[in-house]
């Protein structure tokens, strides 16, 4: 074997390597999103079943839109821009950075204080002011739920901390299913307390869930070595880097994060209940998304920045346009499917209680213009990721600027145009995130040539054709199940949703194997492989 042999052959080993050890932290974290929106679609049910799509949730989900911009804003810019710098520091003296995180989190602990008492004593300005569409007595329970809501800021941000610096330890099981203590918390507010305290079970629910959150985490930041200092040295070369670094990033927070805050401040002035119906749609929509994108982007990101720093930059490359390909083949059926399927998936889940017909059909088209951005919104997150690493923050800021021009244009155009208006914002959402993704591929080729752009489109080509045909095959079989099975019940509603989706699964998984689908022969051998390594375990365990 020569030497340009021995040299490729150590480069896929190499590769094999990187992926088998983002394959292992993308295993655990889509366990534990999995398992998270097992219960969260149980929360869901509950809140449609005792408060449907009436103003007291649009109330909670203006309310929440606060905390929650503050903490991705900040929480955020702080994983983004401090996990590069303790990655490094740790790997030479872990002591150093210990201390480097303990500023880091005394400031931000600081911040956030500061934050939560500003929320607190200004909500009524900031209610008022930001979402003049709401009426008042909506406006005004929304201002008291965001008092309390406040309190959560503080604990966001210490937990979001947390979470980053366990992951700098390439520890991802812990942060993943601690979210769970979240909706634990506020399911079992709803089921004790909601006849007592209405909709404040929510963000009492949330509180009490983020504190039992904090304490779960604590133990496990020691025992992967890490120490708290009570240091507040802002000369430190490492915070100083930090906070330069940290200024572009916030401001790239705010204005990516402004997005959602524009469309619930739009659909403010929308019929009373569209906030909320936005909401139901959006979670529904974003179970595939956390599961699949927000898992594999936190997993993989560390090993970009590996990959960069060794200088790696092909199976960088090799790496991105994987994914990309991989993930059309994920989310273009499942997007099409949940299209075909999004009204009687929503009557089955929802359609109970104060969830009425009314309820259903709103949400119901907003889901299906939600369902589009499925395979855009993951291409844009693992594309940011990568413009991250490189730490080009002028052209993710280019992006996201454009994105949010283009986002209240296109909302202006689309609820006058859509009907329910609704629908029109969250149709806006889907075609910005594309247009986005399009923006972050241009700029990403510009920094690093042959992306295998052409291979890319080919793949998702074919995964859309199969993809239409397969739903229309999900369509037939939806149609002939429901007039063939008479009697409506839960049970029965749960076989014809089931019948219909495998018939298009199995015409799906057929075709790919006649027509040789690149991304479905790598997961029969993955799955091959892992079938075989289990069998091998097994015969020598018994030897």
């Amino acid at each position: 074997m020569n030497r340009i042999e021995i040299g490729l052959a150590e480069k896929g080993e190499n590769l094999l390597s990187i992926n088998i050890k983002i394959a292992k932290a993308y295993i655990i974290l889509i366990t534990a999103s999995f398992i998270g929106h097992i219960l969260s679609m149980g929360k869901e049910i509950l809140v449609a079943n005792y408060f449907g799509i009436s103003m007291k949730m649009d109330a909670f989900y203006t309310a929440i839109t606060i905390p929650n911009l503050i903490t991705s804003i900040i929480v955020g810019t702080f994983g983004l821009v401090f996990l590069p710098i303790f990655v490094n520091y740790k790997t030479t003296d872990r002591e150093e950075a210990n201390r480097i995180a303990s500023i880091s989190i005394n400031y931000i602990f600081i911040f956030m204080l500061f934050a939560s008492i500003i929320i607190f004593f200004f909500s009524k300005q900031i209610i008022f002011y930001s979402f003049r569409g709401l009426n008042t007595e909506t406006a005004l329970l929304s201002i008291n739920i965001l008092k309390i809501l406040s309190i959560t800021v503080v604990f966001t941000g210490l937990i979001g901390v947390m979470t980053w610096i366990l992951n700098a330890y390439k520890h991802f099981s812990a942060p993943s299913f601690s979210q769970m203590f979240i909706t634990i918390s506020i399911i079992a507010f709803i089921l004790l307390f909601v006849k007592r305290m209405g909709v404040y079970v929510f963000a009492w629910g949330t509180l009490v869930g983020l504190i039992i959150q904090f304490v779960f985490l604590l133990p496990f930041t020691k025992k992967e070595g890490y120490s708290h200092y009570f240091d507040f040295n802002l000369n430190h070369p490492a915070l100083k880097k930090t906070i330069k670094l940290s200024l572009i990033f916030i401001l790239l927070g705010i204005i990516s994060g402004i997005t959602p805050v524009i469309n619930r401040i739009m659909a403010s002035w929308l019929p009373s209940g569209s906030i909320a119906a936005l909401a139901y749609a959006d979670k529904l929509v974003q179970v595939p998304l956390i599961i699949f994108s927000g898992s594999i982007a936190t997993a993989i990101y560390p090993f970009f920045a590996g990959q960069l720093a060794e200088n790696k930059i092909d199976e960088m490359k090799d790496t991105l346009a994987t994914s990309i390909k991989m993930t059309g083949f994920i989310f273009i059926p499942l997007a099409v499917t949940m299209m075909i399927l999004s009204k009687p998936t929503i009557q089955l889940l929802f359609q109970r209680g104060a969830f009425d017909e009314h309820a259903t059909n709103l949400t119901s088209a907003i889901f299906i213009c939600y369902s589009f951005q499925l395979f855009s919104n993951y291409a844009l997150v693992i594309m940011m990721r990568l413009l991250l690493v490189f730490q080009d923050m002028m052209s993710i800021l280019k992006i996201t600027i454009t994105s949010v021009v283009f986002t209240v244009l296109l909302n202006f155009i689309f609820i006058k145009i859509v009907n329910p208006p609704a629908a029109g914002i969250a149709l806006s959402s889907s075609v910005v995130c594309l247009f986005t993704a399009i923006l972050y591929f241009g700029f990403l080729k510009k920094r690093i040539k042959n992306l295998h752009g052409l291979s890319i489109i080919k793949s998702l080509l074919k995964t859309t054709v199969l993809a239409v045909i397969s739903g229309m095959v999900i369509f037939s079989a939806y149609q002939f199940l429901n007039k063939f099975i008479f009697n409506q019940s839960i049970l029965n509603k749960i076989i014809i949703l089931t019948g219909a989706t495998f018939s298009g699964i199995i015409i799906f998984i057929i075709m790919t194997v006649i027509f040789k689908i690149e991304e479905a022969e790598k997961i029969y051998t993955l799955i091959k492989n892992k079938v075989q390594n289990i069998l091998k375990f097994g015969i020598i365990k018994k030897v």
